[in-house]
């Protein structure tokens, strides 16, 4: 058993960011690159790579522009805890979608799990925030959304204080 000491430190919560326009083109995570505007269901991309032992405290998605085009227009927001495959079943984004197509400044809270808090998430692994873009029909023709993950590193101390 070990004795417990008064914590005389604390961390600032860090926040990661992701932003991506229908223009865009990204790496999707089976190596392809891909344009934004014509992605097609179930194409998935790795937006952000958290430090090991990160927990993630909160976070939202932000649409900048409203999309358009696409008869369905959507996101979902997941995790890895290995480092490898993403996880989208109730993880960040609640297990359902996030509508493109909302309101200009609409945001999204990201939801949070038990599997997204201690000790799922500590280990030595980065832990990867994936994102997954749902489109039907038609290419987007405009569309810009930010995704922002609030995270604390387990053991960090950014500022000592006197007790």
């Amino acid at each position: 058993m070990s004795k417990l000491y008064t914590s005389r430190g604390g961390q600032n919560v860090q926040i990661a960011e992701f932003v991506a326009a229908f223009n865009d083109t990204m790496t999707d995570v089976a190596g392809a690159s891909k344009d934004m505007l014509a992605v097609t269901t179930g194409d998935v991309f790795k937006a952000i790579s958290l430090p090991p032992n990160a927990e993630i405290v909160g976070g939202d998605v932000q649409i900048e522009v409203q999309g358009v085009g696409p008869t369905a227009y959507t996101l979902e927001v997941g995790s890895s805890t290995d480092g490898s495959a993403a996880n989208f079943s109730n993880q960040l984004s609640g297990g359902t979608t996030i509508d493109l197509k909302g309101a200009v400044a609409a945001r999204t809270a990201l939801t949070l799990t038990s599997a997204l808090s201690f000790p799922a998430l500590m280990s030595q692994v980065p832990n990867d925030i994936y994102i997954r873009l749902i489109r039907s029909v038609a290419v987007a023709t405009a569309g810009k959304f930010v995704l922002r993950v609030m995270f604390v590193t387990r053991g960090k101390v950014d500022e000592a204080y006197p007790g």
